[in-house]
């Protein structure tokens, strides 16, 4: 090789490694940590974050089977005034919910009905409560891995969700959902290009907590949101 072909060689070779090394400092930059789910957190004022917007003991006897029904209302005043003993009203992504825990059935308490999902594999207890989450991140964010002692519902407002199990990862895109059973470990991803809201409902044993998180590092192998 000539001195003039290998200076050419060299400076191609330190091209490529600083390509290289800023696209992986961009994933790097890309990837990091969500915060965890609060009441009032930032989401609640249009910002980043996971709110816990309420939690709630269901009633003794909860009729099976279980359907989380999702309804949109004109407004809030009218979302809460069809709230019942089991369900919650709240206000995100500029739009009135009423989300309930009830059997299958058609009335959807004078709102626009929007999805269903279920039935609801509910674990064994005595009672259950139910926690309504709203939460707003951007790609490349994720979760700590963590399980719940019920199930957890999502429904996708915005964006693309996935969530990482042991058996697979589940990809989801806007208006579709998600049910995973008690004690599924797993992780959340902001996969895709654009932010991601998620609305979500954890239908739990009363008597325990509902979510139960693991440090970085000691989460069993699961699934990669990469996998489709």
């Amino acid at each position: 090789m000539t001195p003039k072909i290998e200076m050419v060689h060299h400076k191609v070779c330190a091209f490529i490694a600083v390509v290289l090394l800023a696209v992986m400092n961009g994933i790097v930059a890309r990837a990091q940590l969500m915060s965890t789910c609060t009441e009032n957190s930032p989401e609640r004022r249009g910002e980043l974050g996971c709110s816990i917007v309420e939690s709630k003991l269901l009633p003794v006897n909860l009729p099976e089977p279980a359907f989380w029904h999702i309804d949109r209302f004109a407004s809030l005043e009218r979302a809460r005034a069809a709230v019942t003993v089991a369900s919650v009203a709240f206000e995100a992504a500029g739009t009135a919910w009423l989300m309930t825990i009830e059997p299958r059935y058609s009335d959807h308490h004078g709102g626009i009905h929007v999805t269903q999902v279920g039935p609801l594999p509910l674990p064994q207890a005595r009672r259950y409560a139910m926690v309504v989450q709203s939460a707003v991140f951007t790609p490349g964010m994720y979760s700590l891995a963590h399980h719940h002692s019920g199930v957890e519902a999502v429904y996708v407002v915005e964006g693309e969700a996935c969530y990482e199990t042991s058996a697979r990862a589940f990809t989801l895109g806007k208006g579709e959902t998600l049910a995973l059973p008690a004690g599924t470990d797993m992780r959340a991803v902001v996969s895709g290009s654009t932010r991601r809201h998620v609305l979500a409902v954890i239908v739990h044993d009363a008597a325990q907590p509902a979510t139960m998180q693991m440090e970085e590092g000691t989460a069993p192998p699961l699934a990669g949101c990469n996998r489709r």
